[in-house]
């Protein structure tokens, strides 16, 4: 009976007939449960899917894409198995998303979005005081708050899967919960005559629940960078700053991510990157 309805089920399949029947395979007879197009039943014997030796293997794989794999949304739900790390693979659509993947851009509750413009820090030395300097110049600092995009492109790892609201330069949380929020901005430019002192690069999360009205610093880092005694060209690239917080947030309120450079050069001139993969704000929502 076992070997008929397997044999009757893999003919279907293989010729494409249609078929409204459910199909049971078991050893130990029964029905298939009612919610079941196929129902297989064993009680000393696993199930073999597909299975593939590294991920260069994986249908779709490309590696010119970003994301190593085309988009295909017909295959979504597809399984396979890797051999190279012992999991398996669930295609989404857009990649394959390993079994152990932890948070990052695969989770479902998530917003990343990038920088839609450049900010500029054009600073001077005027009788020892920088222009770019975050305790002087008249009280104030340089710091700027960071326009951003709200573009998704999953090949880019910009998605809205929070469904978020994003304005020229925040982020609106849709919904109260537990919220991991980081930022990343990249910088890059040039010091003259630093003589050696570091230039510090500064990043902002901030907080505002009153609509924007009012902002308050959720989290900031700073990141130095040794300084040349006469042309400091920086690193190959951006240079990197990054912040993060892991905060309850009710819903409504706003997150923005701003930046500030410090130097004592006597002429500097440094920006930040509109890349994707240099200065982003990442939203995710834990519970």
């Amino acid at each position: 009976m076992m070997k008929t309805q397997i044999f009757t089920f893999l003919f279907s399949v293989l010729l494409g007939v249609s078929a409204s029947s459910q199909v049971l395979i078991s050893k130990t007879g029964g029905s298939p449960h009612v919610n079941a197009l196929l129902d297989i039943k064993d009680p000393a014997k696993g199930l073999i899917l597909t299975k593939t030796n590294s991920i260069g293997n994986f249908p779709l794989y490309n590696a010119s894409a970003e994301d190593h794999f085309d988009d295909l949304p017909a295959l979504e739900g597809a399984l396979l198995y890797n051999k190279e790390d012992k999991q398996y693979y669930k295609y989404d659509g857009t990649v394959w998303i390993p079994a152990l993947q932890l948070g990052g851009f695969h989770n479902p509750f998530e917003a990343r979005t990038k920088a839609s413009g450049v900010k500029l820090w054009a600073c001077v030395s005027l009788a020892g005081i920088n222009t770019c300097s975050l305790s002087q110049l008249f009280g104030s600092n340089n710091r700027q708050t960071i326009p951003l995009s709200n573009l998704t492109n999953r090949s880019q790892l910009l998605i809205n899967n929070l469904n978020t609201q994003v304005g020229t330069d925040y982020i609106v949380i849709p919904a109260a919960g537990l919220y991991y929020v980081s930022g990343v901005v990249g910088f890059n430019g040039t010091s003259l005559l630093g003589f050696g002192q570091d230039v510090s690069y500064w990043v902002n999360l901030d907080v505002s629940y009153d609509n924007g009205a009012t902002w308050s610093t959720l989290a900031f880092k700073e990141t130095s960078q040794s300084g040349g005694v006469f042309l400091d060209l920086g690193q190959s690239g951006y240079k990197s700053a990054s912040v993060s917080s892991t905060i309850t947030l009710p819903a409504n309120s706003r997150i923005r991510l701003a930046a500030a450079v410090s130097t004592n050069s006597l002429i500097s001139t440094y920006g930040n990157s509109t890349d994707h993969t240099d200065t982003f704000i990442n939203v995710q929502r834990l519970k």
